[in-house]
Parts: structure tokens; C-alpha cells; sequence
């Protein structure tokens, strides 16, 4: 999810699917998506946009996360005292 905010007071809020990109030697914000059978792109100038908020879910799954190894239970000492 993303949220353009222009200087003209717009908003221009990403939907599922919507991409955004960035140009990071120009600033050019670049939004694709999806309209019926077409992708469409816009483009925004960095003299156009205020800020830009972008969010991104990150799903862990737990066959990804990594165990912590388990302490080693103590040994008992066979040795004759």
C-alpha cells in the first residue's frame, strides 16, 4: 500500500496489485496498474509530490525463521571420586 501526497493537496493511494517504483537518480515516482486488459503507468515529477508513504506487509513464515540452538543438556560426571 502507498500513499502519494502532491503539492496540489491530491492523494493518489495504491490498491492491491498497483507497483510503485522510484527513479532514484531522477526522483520520478512511477505507478503501475492493472486497468481492465491494460497496465497503466503514471508518472509524477519529484516538483510534483510531497511525500510518499509506502507500507509493506512482510509475512514471516515459520518454515523460514531459524531455530536458535538449543543449550546442550549437562553430561554426568562418570569419573570414580
Amino acid at each position: 500500500m502507498f500513499i502519494i501526497r502532491l503539492l496540489n493537496g491530491e492523494e493518489v493511494h495504491g490498491s492491491e496489485g498497483d507497483t510503485l517504483t522510484i527513479n532514484h537518480d531522477t526522483g520520478v515516482i512511477s505507478v503501475s496498474r492493472v486497468d481492465g486488459f491494460e497496465e497503466v503507468t503514471t508518472c509524477y515529477s519529484p516538483s510534483a509530490w510531497g511525500s510518499v508513504t509506502h507500507r509493506v506487509k512482510d509475512i514471516v513464515k515459520p518454515s523460514l525463521v531459524s531455530k536458535a540452538p538449543q543449550p546442550k543438556a549437562p553430561q554426568p560426571d562418570h569419573r570414580a571420586g
